[in-house]
């Protein structure tokens, strides 16, 4: 680079910035034992690590990755907004960077054509932490709400039209669901971020040579704040402090545990007992689950249960609130159910033919050779442990009694049977 070396003995494994890696070659040819002993491999090969945007920041002739054709219009556009120039603040400069490739890479993965959406879940999950995360250094530059549409929008709008049709196809879908999640993360975000710093006040007030944080209470923040661990982990990392993850772990599990079948698919753990009104509430669950993918034309994945002689309580991942409408069609498909007087029945079979019959589980899980697929006429199929009633018409009349948030992404909904 135009950098100066530091010293004249200077050469490329130094880091002030006068070399600059954009690619390297290894040679994979031994395996490295235990006492530092070398096994020859049997089979060798060369990785060859070329990094495009490296590349593309040595024919652009520049420093870094985000002053290349890539990220320019999108760095030029945060300059505007925020009137700090990149590079010239350590900390705007380190925002600038996760926002610009975190929006790239969501409005990617939203384009694609499977239209990920950020949930709880799997791949959802990971979609979910780049914005989120994007959210955060956003707001910390006092950046205004709908900001990561307005810069998804200056990505497709430039360049990246001309080589990204789903881009341009999906690009409303990707505008929707970055606003919806930077919506929804804000408020978590504020909340979060407060209960975090009077944490930390407290600590550094009353035990100042304490630098861990409790698992137990960085759990309280994701519990009641919807506040993610990662999130706790980087804004208490950046004052000095570590989190205890074992810990939050542990208390995790517990509260798994008590909350019932987890997201398993399998109901076994959220009965409070085997009682005749314990196991209609059960049946009347399935079908609660069954009607809200229905309504809601979405996956719904259970992600807890709970259920007494006197109500059930489901959560399930949805983004939103229900609207009135909603709860009521998810009312009537359970009560429609329960008037066809249709039998449940029980059958026996490998995961595989369960998940080709259409019943409900998650399939990734470390289910046996043999499940138990409880079905309801044309209304539900789920994989359970049972028990259930015998007909729906035991369950005389469904209604839902309270739809609200659970946590951030989950909703749950308390219902009872007359």
């Amino acid at each position: 680079t135009d950098k100066p070396a530091c010293v004249k003995s200077c050469n490329p494994s130094c880091d002030c910035g006068h070399f600059v890696e954009i690619g390297n070659d290894v040679y994979m040819q031994f395996k490295q034992l235990e006492g530092g002993k070398y096994e020859e491999l049997k089979n060798k090969n060369v990785d060859c690590g070329f990094g495009f945007e490296r590349n593309l920041m040595f024919l652009n002739n520049t420093e870094d990755c985000y002053t290349t054709d890539l990220f320019t219009g999108v760095i030029s556009k945060l300059e505007e907004l925020t009137g700090i120039k990149y590079n010239s603040d350590e900390k705007a400069t380190k925002a600038f960077r996760i926002i610009a490739d975190h929006v790239r890479t969501s409005m990617m993965l939203i384009a694609d054509e499977k239209h990920l959406k950020p949930s709880n879940v799997q791949q959802g999950y990971i979609l979910r932490r780049l914005i989120r995360r994007a959210v955060r250094y956003a707001n910390m530059l006092g950046l205004e709400k709908g900001t990561l549409s307005m810069l998804a929008k200056t990505y497709i709008e430039g360049d990246y039209y001309k080589n990204f049709k789903n881009l341009v196809e999906s690009k409303q879908i990707v505008f929707e669901e970055l606003d919806l999640e930077e919506e929804r993360f804000l408020k978590t975000l504020t909340a979060g971020e407060k209960e975090l710093n009077k944490l930390i006040e407290r600590l550094q007030k009353f035990a100042p040579d304490n630098k861990k944080i409790a698992g137990a209470q960085a759990f309280r923040l994701f519990d009641t704040f919807g506040f993610p661990l990662e999130m706790t982990i980087e804004m208490a990392g950046e004052l000095g402090y570590v989190v205890d993850v074992e810990g939050f772990n542990k208390a995790f599990e517990e509260h798994r545990k008590k909350s019932g079948a987890g997201q398993t698919g399998v109901f076994k753990g959220g009965l409070a007992n085997n009682d005749y009104e314990t196991t209609k509430l059960h049946t009347a669950t399935h079908l609660l689950h069954a009607g809200l993918i229905k309504v809601l034309k979405s996956e719904c994945k259970q992600s807890g249960s709970n259920i007494t002689p006197e109500r059930l309580r489901l959560d399930f991942t949805f983004d939103r609130k229900m609207t009135e409408d909603e709860i009521k069609q998810v009312e009537a498909y359970v009560n429609e159910a329960i008037k066809a007087a249709v039998p449940v029945t029980m059958q026996e079979m490998s995961v595989k033919e369960a998940k080709e019959s259409g019943a409900i589980g998650v399939f990734d899980s470390k289910y046996g050779d043999v499940v138990k697929v409880y079905t309801t006429g044309k209304y539900s199929s789920e994989i359970c442990g049972g028990p259930h009633a015998k007909n729906t018409s035991e369950l005389h009349h469904f209604k839902i009694i309270k739809e609200e948030s659970s946590s951030a992404g989950v909703r749950r909904i308390k219902a009872v049977i007359d």
